[in-house]
């Protein structure tokens, strides 16, 4: 009987070593297959977040609205001349980077080198191809020299120089902005097709209008269409704005 009772034993202990070597094989491919889903998963979104800095490559072409706006220039501030920039023989912007502007008011953005693509397409690569200079002190350009901080005031409060941003310029009239960068400018990266900028000389909260040339983008840039949010159409500003807030106009649809 005691003999028995241990060949009983011994089987069952057998069996569920067996038992215990078949959770172990089935629960492996389990879990390597979780590991493979958690790994694609990180590769997944690695490679999402370096095509989104990747943007704009050699094959985009994105537009950009842009005004110079000086709050002490006249009784309620101005907008500027636009930047003309060099250009070559045939009248175009002569930028071998491929971020200028054709004296249009509009920022042009289509790299010819990965040094000007991806998150080396920085506003500084356009001051360079417009013979610009910009930083904490003052705004410089030929065509309408220089742009002082220097105890500028505007209002009663002192004006800084700063980079009024919308990521969406077809609703800057009426939107306010989503950014307000008051230093190391020529480090701004543009991040999609269809932003503005007014670069300004401004108090620091004061209201600053956006670029003009916001109304021209949808020629240039056709596709932005897609993005519109009012069923009206884009906004327009008027040229000269009205007080401290710009006039805002809408386009008749008819």
């Amino acid at each position: 009987m005691a003999r028995a009772s241990g060949s009983r034993k011994v089987a069952r202990a057998a069996s569920m070593g067996e038992a215990s070597r078949q959770r172990r094989f089935i629960g492996f491919p389990a879990v390597l297959t979780l590991i493979i889903l958690l790994g694609s998963g990180v590769v997944a979104m690695a490679y999402t977040l370096r095509e989104a800095e990747s943007r704009p490559s050699i094959s985009d072409h994105w537009h950009s609205a842009y005004g110079v706006w000086d709050c002490t220039d006249g009784e309620d501030g101005a907008f500027q001349p636009v930047f003309q920039g060099r250009q070559n023989s045939q009248g175009f912007p002569y930028d071998p980077e491929g971020i200028h502007s054709h004296s249009d008011g509009i920022i042009h953005i289509h790299p010819y080198t990965a040094n000007a693509a991806g998150e080396d397409a920085v506003m500084g690569k356009f001051f360079e191809s417009m013979f610009v200079t910009m930083d904490e002190n003052a705004i410089q350009a030929s065509e309408f020299g220089v742009i002082s901080a220097a105890d500028a005031v505007c209002n009663g409060e002192p004006a800084v120089i700063q980079i009024v941003r919308w990521y969406n310029a077809l609703t800057a009239g009426v939107a306010p902005p989503d950014e307000r960068i008051y230093e190391d400018f020529d480090k701004i990266h543009f991040k999609n097709d269809g932003e503005a900028f007014t670069l300004a000389l401004a108090p620091r909260d004061a209201v600053v209008p956006p670029p003009p040339t916001i109304n021209d983008l949808l020629s240039v840039s056709p596709s932005l269409t897609a993005n519109l949010q009012q069923p009206e159409g884009p906004v327009r500003i008027e040229e000269t704005p009205e007080g401290e807030i710009p006039g805002v106009r809408v386009e008749d649809s008819g």
